[in-house]
């Protein structure tokens, strides 16, 4: 329910969703406390890079 009201909100508005980001992350709340670990050197970003990397990957195999 989360993740389709986030999208809900990032369709009817018209700021960014970076904005729309900073505009819903209290200073320790748990929003921050999550993006930190989401935005971290060996978070969100290294995972997908390795899942699209995986699925390219055996996409050639087949």
């Amino acid at each position: 329910a989360t993740v389709a009201g986030a999208g809900a909100l990032i369709e009817d508005s018209d700021e960014p969703p970076s904005q729309l980001r900073i505009n819903v992350t209290s200073k320790g709340g748990t929003t921050a406390a999550a993006l930190a670990v989401l935005m971290d050197d060996d978070g969100l970003g290294p995972l997908m890079r390795r899942a699209i990397l995986a699925a390219r990957d055996r996409s050639v195999e087949l």
